[in-house]
């Protein structure tokens, strides 16, 4: 029998702010280096234009009335301050890296950063030189184009999953769009709040003053995009003249939720499909025959919804033939039960890798900032702790025949 790990490092400690609001805290006293995560609702569901959210994401903080660009950029290099941008679907996301002893002249900056934003005409020109360069690379990529068509015939392209921004979009965002979303969405009093390192009584009385402001406007309520009906079997091609190698992705919408067992049992499922070196997929595809470096199975939560997709990068020439291998391995699972002896391999190569990501305070807080913005909670940790200790091979085998349907297959590639 596993022993199975803890998940209590998992749950932080709450500190409440001033203004009702709470700062969530995962305290380590032997690190050098705090981490203050802000998370929002300002992901691209709630833009009116595409790129709204991206552009408000990466131009916010660069400047203040009180503090131009210049010298906000002069202000966190000189302290060395890493700020990380990251703008998806529901949220939004800005994570600060600080040494301690800088904490008292970065809160009350970063309470100037939501008092008194400031987008110049010059920021925004150039955020539009950089996407727009950005956005046409990437439609030069075969993955990039796989991973656009599959989330498209997956959600549909009128869902927030399932649509994409195109360089010529940008023609059609102002400076007006950027300014009013960040006036809309970028609110420190309805931020969530995550504070991870060293900290102290004084630190958390900076935080009491500078980052708990009183609201002045309304939250904005959450958006939970809607599930689509799950989508029946269909092949579709995204063409890239040219192109030497294809990219592969097959998948489908799980038919349950993060909280079922179902789900932590098809988590084992899909390490054993794909999800590890070990794996059946990168056995076949990358050990005999040779087709890829790398083919991998994952599983990814979303609000309302958890998506699979088997993806992979292959040689042009060996793309159908790579297919028909990954369907093999598929209904090879359907078929038969997976051994006593593999469920034990992978059940241990899980438990270990989950000890592997809450090792380390910011990865701790990373999976819990991410667990908050997708509307889980300990609740999956439990039921996988639980799943990898009794999981069996006739579960996985019925598990196997009733979801590895009705699969979606989007290959990307020359014509």
């Amino acid at each position: 029998m596993l022993s199975a790990p803890s998940i209590a490092p998992l749950i932080p400690t709450s500190h409440p702010l001033p203004n009702g609001n709470t700062l969530f805290l995962f305290r380590n006293d032997s690190l050098g280096i705090v981490k203050l995560d802000l998370t929002l609702e300002a992901g691209s569901a709630y833009q009116t234009r595409k790129s709204q959210a991206h552009g408000a994401n990466q131009l916010f903080g660069e400047a203040t009335t009180q503090l131009p660009a210049a010298q906000m950029a002069e202000f966190l290099d000189f302290r060395g301050i890493v700020v990380e941008r990251m703008a998806d679907t529901c949220t939004a996301n800005l994570s600060f890296y600080f040494m301690r002893r800088f904490a008292d002249q970065l809160f009350p900056l970063i309470a100037q950063m939501f008092q008194a934003p400031v987008v110049t005409p010059q920021l925004f020109d150039a955020y539009l030189s950089r996407r727009s360069a950005q956005l046409k690379t990437n439609f030069q990529k075969t993955n990039y184009l796989a991973r656009n068509l599959y989330y498209e015939l997956l959600y549909g392209p009128d869902h927030p999953l399932g649509t994409y921004a195109h360089p010529e979009d940008l023609q059609h965002l102002t400076l007006s769009d950027v300014q009013d979303f960040i006036h809309r969405h970028y609110s420190l009093a309805h931020a969530q709040l995550i504070l991870s390192g060293p900290i102290d009584d004084e630190l958390l009385r900076l935080a009491d003053a500078h980052l708990a402001p009183q609201a002045s406007t309304p939250a904005p309520a959450a958006i939970v995009p809607a599930t689509p009906p799950h989508q029946k079997a269909q092949v579709a091609h995204a063409p890239l003249p040219g192109a030497v190698q294809s990219t592969i992705r097959i998948g489908r919408l799980l038919p349950f939720p993060w909280h079922s067992t179902d789900y932590t049992r098809f988590m084992v499922l899909n390490t054993l499909l794909g999800g590890y070196f070990g794996s059946r997929l990168m056995s076949n595809l990358r050990e005999d025959k040779g087709y890829t470096y790398g083919i991998y199975s994952q599983t990814q939560i979303f609000r309302n919804s958890i998506a699979l997709y088997i993806t992979a990068d292959v040689a042009a020439a060996a793309t159908a033939d790579a297919v028909t291998e990954i369907n093999n391995e598929i209904e090879r699972l359907r078929q038969e039960p997976v051994t006593q002896a593999e469920l034990d391999r992978v059940r241990n190569y899980m438990m270990g890798d989950f000890i592997r990501s809450i090792d380390g305070t910011f990865e701790i807080s990373e999976r819990y900032r991410q667990m908050v913005a997708t509307g889980v909670d300990e609740r999956l940790s439990t039921n996988l702790m639980q799943t990898l200790a009794d999981v069996t091979p006739a579960q996985l085998h019925t598990l196997a025949q009733t979801t590895l349907t009705d699969l979606i297959t989007v290959t990307s590639g020359p014509a």
